[in-house]
């Protein structure tokens, strides 16, 4: 049968949805794009009074609903010729690479064609490695467009819950179990962002997309929303005084004499789809790093997921036991703590974006002799 399209985002769901759903851990980009593309009108996720926009549409799968009214976002599903269950997807925002769920280098290639055909404006292609290079070879041919690498990543999902014990006490990755480097870790606790943390939020996000070459659109947009759904959460690290006078006066800001404690390293999760969040963003303040922060928020963040305690579920869902965690790295930033917190390497993407168009230098326009001065003898000098 081959690609097939659509910008009825339920139409979408209904022949692609349980394919993603049941390959949720190598396809969760996709799936947490087709979730934004309800969020703009969802109110329980827009924040929304109720009444202001309409309900999902019957049948809609959990976490997905119509687009909003003039959206511009396109998907698809790969249909095999034997009639077969879908074997691949796509969602194409043209403000953003375009998202390919499947490996297969045919399909992807074939989708260049599909899209080409349509007049749909691709600026790049994030998918699995095999398909992202057969799609972007396949549109540069046809559309004579530069091809530059942009970012190439792994992806991992925790193993065994976030304390990764095996039956022989070790790891997951076969390493020291996560609760093992937990109680060796950095002193500190985890705690979920409020509205209070707006403006601390808003500044890490803009240093992390600063940082990683990412663009993020509005920060305080951003942390807004991580904040209303409790998909942001702090590291933070007991603080004392640096000199022995402070501490005569040194207020712990904490009942009972408590520590105080300040945010040193934050993280963004995703809301749950298909039964799969992702920690999106992990970011430390540059003067707190090489102290193992990152590290221990990872694992407690991972631990809060699988406990419920954050992001928060949304109304209406059930438990979230068999919850699966995932996390995306950059190879140009790697990370040696996923694997000794119970991360297991689970696939590779590239994102590869697409330049002007390529083709012959221009000529340079010839030139011919210059023009020869008039000459004659030089003016004698008087004595």
């Amino acid at each position: 049968m081959g690609w097939c399209t659509t910008a009825d985002l339920d139409k979408f769901v209904a022949a692609a949805g349980g394919y993603l759903r049941s390959t949720a851990v190598e396809n969760t980009l996709l799936l947490s794009a087709a979730q934004a593309a309800r969020s703009a009108w969802d109110p329980r996720i827009a924040g929304r009074p109720p009444g202001t926009a309409r309900p999902p549409a019957t049948g809609a799968q959990p976490g997905m609903g119509a687009p909003p009214p003039g959206s511009s976002l396109l998907f698809g599903w790969w249909e095999p010729p034997d009639g077969s269950e879908p074997r691949g997807a796509f969602l194409h925002d043209p403000a953003v690479p375009l998202l390919i769920a499947g490996r297969a280098p045919e399909m992807a290639a074939a989708l260049a064609g599909t899209l080409a055909k349509m007049g749909r404006p691709v600026t790049g292609v994030d998918g699995p490695v095999q398909a992202a290079d057969a799609f972007a070879a396949a549109w540069s041919h046809r559309e004579g467009v530069s091809i530059r690498m942009h970012k190439q990543c792994r992806v991992y999902r925790l193993a065994g819950g976030p304390d990764g014990m095996g039956p022989d006490g070790m790891g997951a990755a076969g390493g020291a179990s996560g609760a093992t480097w937990a109680a060796a870790g950095p002193a500190g606790r985890l705690r979920v962002a409020t509205g209070a943390d707006r403006a601390l939020l808003a500044d890490w996000l803009t240093a992390f997309a600063a940082e990683a070459a990412e663009r993020i659109g509005s920060a305080q947009a951003m942390a807004d929303d991580l904040i209303g759904y409790g998909g942001a959460v702090f590291w933070e690290s007991p603080q004392r005084p640096a000199r022995v006078r402070d501490a005569i006066t040194w207020d712990t800001g904490a009942p009972n004499g408590e520590t105080g404690y300040q945010p040193v390293a934050m993280a963004a999760l995703t809301r749950p789809v298909a039964g799969t969040v992702r920690m999106s963003v992990v970011y430390t303040a540059p003067d707190r790093r090489r102290n193992g922060y990152a590290a221990a928020l990872m694992y407690a963040a991972s631990r809060a997921v699988l406990d419920g305690v954050a992001p928060r579920a949304e109304p209406g869902a059930g438990p979230r036991a068999g919850s699966q965690v995932v996390m995306i790295t950059d190879t140009n930033r790697p990370n040696r703590g996923v694997a000794r917190l119970g991360y297991q390497l689970v696939g590779e993407r590239t994102v590869l974006r697409f330049g002007p168009p390529t083709g012959p230098l221009p000529g340079v326009r010839t030139t011919g002799p210059m023009p020869r001065l008039p000459t004659g003898p030089l003016p004698r000098t008087r004595r």
